[in-house]
């Protein structure tokens, strides 16, 4: 968890203050808290907040007490203030040195999202460092609890306007979370990104990283020469765009851990991946990866982020070919598929991944609209990519569903296209089915056996007649059509219509007599599977 404005506002120092603007901003993270005092602007331009950028998600106090009767300027602070990222402001000594809140500033509150809270009017017997000692002590509680820098991250991003979700914001939101000063580089070692910490070093970091003559090895750490007290460490990561990158952290104190590594890491390609590329595909591409890896907070946090509604989605379609360039043919046709499902009701996520295309999407609301859709898209495809098979998931309740769905189709399809080779199209159903007909095979021989029990008969015959195999297709391949059957085997109607009556008579049951059905269809499909 991340702290919140609206979870300060529970603290023994502030649960008497109030909301008065910007009630939309209290889900807002707080990262830190500071005090400021200033008349001009400009300073909070020039010098607070450089060239525009982000160095907030702080909760600021203030008591106005330079401009206590200059409207302007105290407007002028709080779009400052909001601009550079601060989440809200906190105001002192209302009806004691400030004669009251004027509600300009509180219509510009809520324009602007910027919370607006007031400790108690009249009293000026209250302290600042009260306030910031109960706001740090709660944020520093929170982060030793909580075990998921990538999820801080996205929190503190996601609740900024989209001009500050750039890659240098996220990587100064990082570094206020470890408390380390972070270097991205490219492969040559060529910073891209720099942030200190604390602030204010950046001259002394970059002189000293350019001085250095080697860097300790991927994935180890090394004392750094120009911190005090300081160790460095190097992580080597790859983009899914294909950059490589080198992500160095200077960290004095403590040390940190492999666990707490492999989050920094983490959040930093997740960093790239999205607002390096300004919310294109590969920034997608991080939503789908936690949905398929079962990972429901950060899915969340992503899903606020490009604002999809990840609860409406209960279909996957999934794509797969063989062919060594299907990833980069299926990238190709995205812009093609996205254009055919313009105009599809609610959410939609479309990306290639694991070389697979994957379709998530609401459950369309016809089977006809559905098998419609699919056509649709196998048609585009399969030009393309003429060995493609689909699949369609359904009824898929959560990320753990999903994630099952997708295992079970990475791990099954084969089979499925053994037991069902006249197919391009699959079910989830299916590959269920697959699955369950390969551990009868893998169960033993009394298992399988029992299984097979209902097809001994018809292959006992002594007529010349592959009975078992004529029953395979028109269970398995003929959808139960006497008529589908014998286009399959190639021969008359009449000859399919003899053999399944023959075979019926040695069952003592009709072929597609329910409920005796199901164990006869199960024997069929794992028989084809031997």
């Amino acid at each position: 968890m991340s702290v919140t404005v609206e979870q300060l506002l529970k603290l023994p120092s502030l649960n008497r203050a109030k909301v008065i603007g910007g009630h939309r901003g209290l889900s807002k993270v707080v990262s830190s808290i500071s005090v400021l005092e200033s008349t001009d602007p400009g300073v909070l331009v020039d010098e607070v907040f450089p060239q525009g950028e982000f160095f907030g998600s702080e909760i600021v106090i203030t008591g106005f007490l330079n401009s206590v009767d200059n409207v302007p300027l105290q407007l002028a602070n709080i779009r400052r203030l909001a601009q550079g990222g601060e989440v809200g402001l906190i105001i002192f000594y209302v009806g004691v040195y400030l004669p009251r809140i004027d509600p300009r500033l509180i219509a510009l509150a809520d324009e602007l999202d910027f919370v607006l809270i007031v400790m108690p009017e009249g009293e000026a017997t209250l302290r600042y460092g009260e306030v910031i000692n109960d706001v740090m002590g709660c944020i520093y509680r929170d982060r030793a609890e909580s075990s998921s820098v990538v999820l801080d991250v996205l929190a503190g991003i996601s609740a900024l306007p989209k001009r500050l979700q750039t890659v240098n914001t996220a990587l100064k939101i990082l570094s206020d979370r470890v408390s380390a000063s972070v270097l991205l580089c490219d492969a040559s070692f060529h910073v891209l990104n720099l942030v200190t910490w604390p602030r204010g070093i950046e001259g002394d970091v970059s002189a000293g990283f350019r001085a250095m003559q080697s860097f300790p090895p991927p994935g180890g750490s090394a004392v750094c020469p120009f911190v005090p007290d300081s160790r460095m460490y190097r992580m080597s990561l790859a983009a899914d765009g294909g950059q490589q990158m080198e992500l160095l952290l200077i960290k004095a104190g403590l040390p940190f851990d492999a666990a707490a590594l492999g989050q920094v890491m983490d959040a930093t390609r997740i960093c790239i991946n999205i607002w390096g590329r300004r919310h294109g595909e590969i920034a997608i591409h991080e939503l789908v990866r936690a949905i398929l890896q079962d990972e429901p907070l950060k899915m969340h946090r992503l899903a606020e982020i490009f604002h999809v509604d990840v609860a409406s989605l209960h279909e996957m379609w999934i794509a797969q070919s063989h062919q060594e360039d299907a990833k980069e043919r299926f990238q190709a046709l995205l812009p093609a598929l996205r254009e055919y499902f313009v105009g599809f009701p609610g959410s939609l996520i479309m990306d290639v991944y694991g070389g697979r295309l994957l379709i998530f999407m609401g459950t369309p609301q016809t089977q006809q609209e559905a098998e419609r859709m699919s056509v649709s898209v196998m048609g585009t495809v399969a030009p393309q990519l003429p060995d493609v098979v689909f699949c369609r998931c359904s009824g898929l309740q959560n990320t753990a569903d999903v994630r099952e769905a997708y295992l079970g189709f990475r791990e099954n399809l084969a089979d499925a296209m053994r037991i069902y080779p006249a197919r391009r199209f699959y079910t989830w159903g299916d590959i269920r089915f697959s699955r369950e007909c390969r551990l009868v095979v893998q169960g033993g021989e009394a298992a399988l056996n029992a299984c097979l029990s209902p097809i001994v008969p018809i292959q006992k015959d002594s007529e010349e007649l592959d009975l078992a195999e004529t029953l395979s297709i028109y269970l398995l391949d003929g959808e139960r059509s006497v008529t589908l059957t014998s286009n399959l085997l190639h021969i008359h109607k009449n000859t399919v219509k003899y053999r399944l009556h023959r075979i019926s008579g040695l069952l003592g049951y009709r072929a597609d007599k329910m409920p005796e059905l199901l164990d006869l269809y199960k024997a069929c499909a794992v028989r084809r599977l031997m």
